[in-house]
């Protein structure tokens, strides 16, 4: 019953609903997930949850946003958008991975079932924007939750 009205909740509030996709999250269930781990780490501005050297969410608590990318070495050439897939939803986040802190797409990669799915966000390198499947965590969880307090 609390899931249903989550979802809900998520379809009036934001633009995520407007690309729900729960079946793409069906379909990739099988999927492996990338190899790695999460770690969490406070910083000055916030704090930033990294998926090894594949994936960040880093929260910028003085500005209130929430910065999602692929963690990819090459910075010098500009990233394309990226899709993120939940089991609630799909939504593309803009090149720049930037979100506000109380956008709903932080909230479905929180609560998602176990995994999350990204796609694009590339910086143009071999491999660039492959599918990634990553582990739901609580240290992303808990980074974009700081954004948030």
């Amino acid at each position: 019953m609390i899931r249903i009205g989550l979802v809900a909740l998520l379809a009036l509030a934001s633009p995520l609903a407007a690309q729900d996709s729960p079946a793409a999250f069906d379909a990739a269930r099988t999927a492996p997930l990338a190899i790695g781990q999460w770690t969490y780490a406070a910083t000055a501005t916030g704090s930033e949850a990294r998926f090894g050297m594949q994936f960040l969410i880093r929260c910028d608590r003085n500005a209130r946003r929430v910065t999602l990318r692929r963690a990819e070495p090459n910075s010098a050439v500009p990233a394309t958008a990226m899709t993120i897939t939940t089991d609630l939803a799909t939504r593309t986040i803009p090149a720049d991975g930037v979100v506000t802190n109380i956008d709903a797409v932080l909230d479905a990669i929180a609560f998602s079932r176990g995994r999350f799915i990204v796609d694009g966000g590339g910086s143009g390198g071999a491999g660039s924007g492959a599918r990634l499947v990553l582990p739901a965590s609580p240290e992303a969880a808990r980074s974009i939750e700081d954004c948030r307090n």
